[in-house]
């Protein structure tokens, strides 16, 4: 005989981060190696598990658009999710905007799903191309 035991879910709570969160932010962005800074004018939206913050994704409003940037979900939460549900949670800051991010390759299908679209380097703002150009001169896909 052996007893089986459910494996607890964990609540993963969504919402726009208060000035208490930028700790948790900085903690989960130096743990994914991401190094942009936070500016006090980007939106951030947050995802916590039992109160401690496990992923964050930034709204930069960048030379009159916005540009989403820094989606990072701590390890041990990832594959689960969490990234789209916070993808989703950004989808009333960009109604009306004009709005890009600048993705790995392997994660267009995953904004894709919100309709963000494929575009030519030639139909970025000047500084976005610019930054795609780097990104590429240093191998990023």
């Amino acid at each position: 005989m052996h007893k089986q035991f459910a494996q607890e879910q964990t609540l993963i709570d969504i919402s726009k981060a208060i000035q208490r969160d930028l700790q948790g932010i900085a903690d989960v962005y130096r743990e994914a190696g991401y190094g942009a800074p936070v500016h006090h004018d980007d939106t951030l939206i947050v995802a916590k598990a039992a109160g401690r913050i496990i992923g964050v994704v930034r709204l930069c409003t960048e030379e009159d658009v916005v540009v989403l940037r820094g989606m990072q979900i701590q390890k041990a939460f990832q594959r689960q999710g969490i990234g789209a549900r916070l993808l989703q949670a950004c989808l009333p800051y960009l109604e009306h905007r004009q709005a890009f991010c600048l993705p790995y390759v392997h994660l267009i299908p995953f904004y894709s799903a919100v309709n963000f679209e494929v575009v030519s380097g030639a139909d970025l703002p000047d500084f976005l191309a610019q930054r795609l150009a780097s990104y590429l001169d240093k191998g990023q896909q």
